[in-house]
């Protein structure tokens, strides 16, 4: 861009006396604006994976509160909670991190198989990898339904508590009575956790996977403990105009917004929304990737 630029700038001439020249004037100018979007290397990356971020946000709210304090899409944190459950901390359960780690292994694998078939190009890359994420967010909310209806009795029904909010009452009253590395008693107890950890940890998994393939600057989608970092080391080093903070910012919102929704749903009881919610936000990458899937644009194909 900016050797059109000077290249515009070059034409040092008054328009009114050399009249000819007007269209040169607009087709550089045009020229230059043209090669400014030219440039931009992630185009609908950028806020397809701040809506991704904004999801994490909202499963590890519904994870961490409801599913016996694990983490399904910063995962890491649970071989930390790994850690915790082994010595027999209050409040962690070893199986559901091992599990968890185990799904979002599984998840990831499936993420690579995706990048091999589809890398050539980002936007076709990015709605397959969503949709393989939709399909198991849909699965866990259908299966969340079907499990409701065959466990929970009429007069659970009638008090207008979900299930999965009372799941986390008992797991943590469970919890609170006996030792971490003993398995919930309540047999629906595990039906519930076991069947949202293994479906939405291995879309957590497949959607790590596609974000560090796209490798778009400050958007993990996850930990951002790097981001962070970024944010105050590079306005130490070079200056806050290096600091990138604006677009940073947006990211750590993201991630905190989500958490934000999903904590207050949680807290009234509405699960099931948070699955709903998380849906339609991977709908909403879905239908901004798929127009553009057969583009060649630089933010697709990568090349520049």
């Amino acid at each position: 861009m900016a050797a059109s630029t000077d290249a515009c700038s070059r034409h040092n001439f008054n328009p009114e006396k050399e009249p000819r020249r007007n269209h040169d004037i607009t087709s550089c100018r045009s020229r230059t604006h043209v090669g400014s979007r030219k440039e931009d290397r992630y185009g609908l990356l950028s806020p397809a994976l701040v809506v991704l971020t904004f999801v994490a946000g909202l499963v590890d709210a519904l994870s961490y509160l409801s599913l016996g304090h694990v983490f399904v899409a910063n995962v890491t944190g649970n071989i930390v909670f790994l850690g915790f459950s082994i010595a027999h901390a209050q409040g962690f359960v070893w199986w559901t991190s091992a599990l968890t780690l185990v799904s979002f292994m599984v998840g990831a694998l499936i993420g690579g198989r995706i990048i091999r078939r589809f890398e050539e190009n980002r936007a076709k890359h990015l709605l397959v990898s969503t949709c393989v994420q939709a399909s198991f967010v849909l699965a866990a909310l259908i299966g969340v339904y079907l499990l409701n209806q065959l466990i929970t009795g009429p007069a659970d029904d009638a008090s207008g508590v979900s299930s999965i909010a009372r799941l986390a009452q008992t797991t943590q009253a469970s919890q609170a009575s006996q030792p971490s590395l003993n398995f919930p008693t309540a047999r629906h107890i595990d039906l519930h956790i076991i069947l949202l950890i293994v479906l939405l940890a291995p879309a957590m998994g497949i959607r790590n996977s596609t974000a560090r393939k796209l490798s778009v600057p400050d958007l993990p989608t996850t930990v951002l403990t790097m981001t962070l970092t970024g944010v105050v080391a590079d306005a130490s080093a070079h200056g806050h105009q290096q600091s990138k903070l604006g677009r940073r910012a947006v990211v750590m919102l993201a991630l905190a917004s989500g958490a934000l929704t999903g904590a207050l749903l949680q807290a009234h009881g509405q699960e099931n929304i948070i699955l709903m919610v998380m849906l339609g936000c991977l709908l909403a990458v879905i239908a901004m990737m798929i127009p553009h899937v057969h583009s060649d644009a630089p933010w697709v194909t990568g090349r520049q």
